[in-house]
């Protein structure tokens, strides 16, 4: 199967016709929509509905678009392996995270790597997304805080809190930590129920059996640091302090709630021996970034 009749496909189906493909492309029209048919007849399918103005998929075109993407995907790889290999040593990586997971531990990692660390470059993702990444081929590894797919390698790396953050003048301020249940009867800045933080928060209160008032809900972590700093709340996330707010890890049950973080990788990567070797690097750094925050 020729790859570039799959690219063709990809394309086709991104952009709904032949014509925004051909231009996408800067294949000729013509020669675009036999490549097309080539490709359907070698398959034995109907990829596409043309009897609208656009370019639908049918069931099966549906059914294939996936299968195309990960076949493309793979030889993206196997000729980025094949670079990298060439060259006789592994010279940088890119690592899949949450952005708070890039702003508190794999930007201060990098920094301390100094001149010859490998880990050169971060794709970010929400939580639920970071594995994702790194299954179609945008990074070599990821760390995320959902346990990974069973088809993956993976280490703990680390943990860090969870915290409750307030207002400098807050009643709470200057507390060192804060139990569940007292927490649950403030006003709360909660991130929106994708992120993984907030699960972990609303378990803990579901097996307590305790209710909680979200007055605000938030997709940017800054965004609910900003509002617990103006005095509207305490906010609940696990990025580090900023805007001058006070920081209170949550006990729950005697411990301090934490969140597990998973190092993960493809086995079969080329450069699984050296993702293996930064990973125990970045468990070491998180270990001492985040000495009391124990599971």
């Amino acid at each position: 199967m020729d790859l570039r009749h799959l690219t063709y496909f990809l394309s086709i189906a991104d952009e709904g016709s032949i014509n925004a493909a051909s231009r996408s492309l800067l294949v000729a029209q013509p020669s675009l929509s036999r490549q097309l048919r080539s490709l359907e007849k070698e398959l034995g399918l109907t990829l596409f509905d043309r009897s609208g103005a656009r370019l639908s998929l049918t069931a099966a075109g549906t059914a294939f678009l996936p299968i195309a993407k990960d076949l493309v995907t793979r030889a993206a790889q196997a000729k980025s392996s094949a670079r990298a290999m060439a060259g006789g040593s592994v010279q940088r990586l890119t690592i899949a995270a949450a952005s708070a997971t890039i702003a508190d531990i794999i930007a201060p990692f990098i920094v301390s790597q100094g001149p010859g660390g490998i880990l050169t470059d971060v794709v970010e993702a929400t939580p639920e997304f970071v594995y994702q990444e790194l299954q179609e081929g945008r990074a070599d590894f990821a760390l995320g805080t959902k346990p990974p797919p069973s088809n993956l390698e993976s280490i703990v790396v680390g943990s860090a809190f969870l915290w409750a953050q307030c207002n400098a003048e807050h009643p709470l301020a200057g507390r060192e930590k804060i139990g569940l249940s007292e927490l649950v009867q403030w006003p709360l800045i909660a991130m929106t129920a994708d992120f993984g933080v907030r699960t972990m928060f609303d378990d803990a209160v579901s097996a307590e059996h305790l209710t909680y008032t979200a007055e605000f809900e938030v997709r940017s972590a800054r965004v609910g640091q900003a509002l617990a700093a103006a005095g509207k709340g305490i906010c609940v996330l696990s990025d580090d302090p900023s805007f001058g707010v006070h920081a209170m890890p949550i006990t729950h049950r005697g411990k301090d709630l934490v969140f597990t973080l998973f190092g993960v990788w493809n086995p079969l990567h080329f450069a699984a021996p050296a993702i293996g070797e930064c990973l125990q690097n970045l468990s070491r750094f998180t270990a001492d970034l985040y000495p009391a925050a124990r599971l």
